[in-house]
């Protein structure tokens, strides 16, 4: 094209943009004439998107009403309308009962005590155990040891017994067997027992502000002769100074003495933490001795408070543990043995102690004989074993011999006790050594029947443990029946677990303990104690008021979903265009919030309003907090399509025939022609172009006769 000919092309293209072109043209012989106004236009590139907009809703949902389980007196209420409340919480008090908020599956709907078998049993166990009181076997049967948990549990919130009880008697006393021991002096004891929680109308849960304390060490590992620093964190600091009880524990031993083995220097089981102040600290020295030692270590934790009244909560890390590293391996361990003496008597037993030159905290196993002319399981009771060991810390161990009794006119016989040489396995060292003592004799003589004590008598608690020993004062040769009686005002069997009046002292031994476990009969689970929902769930409304008395069944409050739903309705045309997942904005009207989301759910079936019309409903998910009212109404645009920077044409422009859409284009030439075109998504007065235009041309949006411009 030469450069005149572009000159003429750019000022007749110049011409056309101008808001209208006219255009003459002249017809037949009689002078008169046509003017055209004609509407040009330049394609455009444009962001379209086709928008739905609905309306919405904002609202929070009732999720449950909570109703009474039990006839009561609301004794408090501790929570507002608005309110959320966790698993944990207390909610309200019936008659001093605190109603907890727990999860679960279904409400509670019984009270619950031994030998209730049910689902609900099932489900209280799992609570109890998940919040830390230990059931070894959660299932449907109400056990004792379900008691025991439900107890602590109860006891922690400050509940009251079922009914209030009066101290119980526990007494036992030995009975005669003359063909096996007598009976001497102290052959009786008492136990007392007491309510395990107090008695009266409890406690309820109180709104206190409580640090919560974490602790932890100036280091993991130390060696001997250095020192650890163990410090207790505080969130706030308090005005008042804050003593902490702790627990120290760990296989190292706290103490001030080397010489009695201990391997640190004792730290005190309670911290003050003073007023103002945010941590508190304690530092002990490691010390250095001379005994073999595996590693060790050090427990430094807040010890765990019960009841309501806790001064403090624990964090999450409570407890920190320091090892003190393995140290001694080059000391070398001689053993030695002694009988505690040189004759014994038939039916009593012979000690023999064997003891190391060097302590060590690991055990020491060693390898020992039995020899002489006493009989193995004739005059005496032959070991299970040949090995033996000193425990890990002990300088000595007594291995007990049991001298069997029988009537037969005999000599004097003797026992002699060695220890043998260690052989260690293949590419291990030596054990221990020998000392200048390996061997040790006694002789066996002839003894009479043992006497029997009974020790024990104290206060125990319902629920709790006690125990009373039967003392012999020498080892019985066989296993010994031995009788004592029960009495007292507690019920054997009702009060305490059965106890049947007869145990068997174990032959070589020379004492029996018994066992008395104590029945907390005055422990039930009423359905009130635990309310189950969703938690955290919000308060809808609290529909009582402290003083008043409910039925069973009646409401106590409502809850609510915690967050807010924005909830729209769509007639079936719109829900035929509506997706989940689809992207939405949201204008919630107030506070110029317009928050992005996206469509979360959508009903498959419609509700008929109460004109006849079809509706479905749909949940929206914006992102970022907002403010709102319950109730309050929304504007939601719904994004169908989207078409970024795409050829767009005033959809005027369009000319739409049974032969396809056209576009009226300027040519070069100035002479106007039709293009056939592919059109795309619409939006108001734009349409996208999918084909037919490259983006440069002059499209013509509008023709009018100038006759008809003039007329309007």
């Amino acid at each position: 094209m030469t450069t005149t000919r572009k000159i003429i092309i750019a000022v007749g293209l110049l011409a056309l943009i101008s808001a209208a072109l006219l255009i003459v043209s002249n017809s037949g012989g009689d002078g008169s004439s046509n003017n055209l106004l004609i509407t040009p236009r330049s394609v455009e590139r444009r962001d379209l998107a086709d928008v739905l907009t609905v309306s919405g809703e904002v609202r929070r949902d009732e999720t449950k009403k909570i109703n009474s389980a039990v006839d009561g007196k609301v004794s408090q209420i501790s929570v507002e309308d608005g309110d959320t409340v966790e698993a944990g919480d207390g909610v309200f008090a019936l008659d001093g009962r605190t109603a907890v908020a727990v999860p679960g599956d279904f409400s509670f709907y019984r009270q619950l005590t031994v030998g209730s078998v049910g689902p609900d049993v099932q489900q209280l166990e799992a609570i109890l155990n998940d919040n830390g009181y230990a059931i070894s076997d959660v299932d449907t049967l109400f056990t004792e040891q379900t008691r025991s948990a439900l107890a602590k549990w109860q006891f922690d919130r400050g509940y009251s017994g079922s009914a209030n009880e009066s101290d119980e008697t526990v007494t036992v006393s030995l009975s005669s067997n003359s063909a096996a021991y007598s009976v001497g002096r102290a052959n009786t004891a008492a136990f007392v027992l007491t309510p395990s929680i107090p008695s009266g109308s409890g406690t309820t849960f109180q709104v206190v502000t409580k640090p919560t304390l974490t602790v932890s060490a100036s280091s993991n590992s130390v060696s001997e002769g250095e020192s650890v620093t163990f410090t207790v964190t505080s969130d706030i600091a308090l005005a008042t100074d804050l003593t902490v009880a702790l627990t120290i524990g760990g296989s190292a031993t706290g103490g001030d003495d080397i010489a009695n083995d201990d391997d640190y220097e004792e730290i005190l089981t309670n911290i003050v933490l003073p007023a103002g102040e945010l941590t508190v600290s304690a530092t002990s020295d490691i010390f250095v001795d001379s005994v073999i030692e595996d590693e060790e270590d050090i427990t430094f934790a807040i010890a765990q408070q019960f009841g309501d009244d806790t001064s403090y909560l624990s964090g999450a890390v409570k407890s920190v543990r320091v090892v003190i590293a393995a140290n001694g391996s080059e000391l070398k361990p001689l053993l030695t043995v002694k009988a505690s003496g040189e004759t014994i008597d038939e039916g009593s037993s012979v000690t023999f102690t064997v003891r190391t030159s060097v302590k060590s905290n690991r055990d020491i196993r060693f390898n020992v004989t039995l020899s002489g002319n006493a009989e193995s399981d004739v005059d005496y009771l032959a070991p299970d074993s040949d090995v033996y060991t000193i425990a890990a810390g002990d300088e000595s161990v007594d291995i007990d011999i049991q001298i069997r009794k029988d009537d037969a006119v005999e000599l004097d016989e003797k026992l002699i006790f060695t220890i043998t040489t260690d052989v260690p396995p293949v590419g291990k060292s030596k054990r221990y050594y020998l000392g200048s003592m390996v061997k040790s004799t006694v002789v066996i003589q002839s003894g009479d029947l043992p006497e029997l004590t009974l020790l024990g008598g104290s206060t125990i608690a319902e629920g709790r443990s006690g125990s009373f020993r039967i003392v012999s004062d020498a080892p019985v040769t066989e296993d010994t029946s031995v009788n004592y009686q029960v009495s007292g005002t507690a019920t054997n069997g009702q009060d305490f677990k059965v106890l049947s009046g007869t145990v068997i002292m174990k032959a070589g031994s020379s004492s029996a303990t018994v066992l008395i476990e104590t029945i907390n009969d005055d422990v039930v689970f009423l359905p009130a104690d635990m309310l189950v929902a969703d938690w955290p769930a919000r308060i809808g409304k609290v529909e009582v008021d402290e003083g008043e008395f409910v039925l069973q069944g009646n409401v106590v409050l409502s809850l609510t979903e915690p967050a807010f739903t924005i909830t729209m309705k769509v007639s079936p045309t719109d829900r035929a265009e509506l997706v989940i997942g689809q992207a939405v904005s949201v204008d919630l009207k107030v506070g110029d919030q317009i928050l992005p989301g996206i469509i979360s759910s959508l009903d498959d079936s419609a509700t008929v309003g109460p004109n006849g019309e079809e509706q479905y409903e749909g949940t929206v998910e914006v992102s970022g907090e907002f403010d709102a009212v319950d109730g309050a109404r929304v504007s939601i645009d719904v994004t169908l399509a989207e078409a970024l920077q795409v050829l767009a044409v005033p959809v005027a422009s369009v000319l739409r025939s049974a032969d396809g859409d056209e576009v009226r284009v300027v040519n070069d030439q100035g002479t106007i022609t039709r293009l056939k075109v592919t059109i795309g998504l619409i939006e108001g007065e734009w349409v996208e172009i999918k084909e037919g235009l490259v983006g440069d041309e002059l499209i013509i949006v509008d023709i009018v006769s100038g006759s008809a411009a003039k007329a309007s």
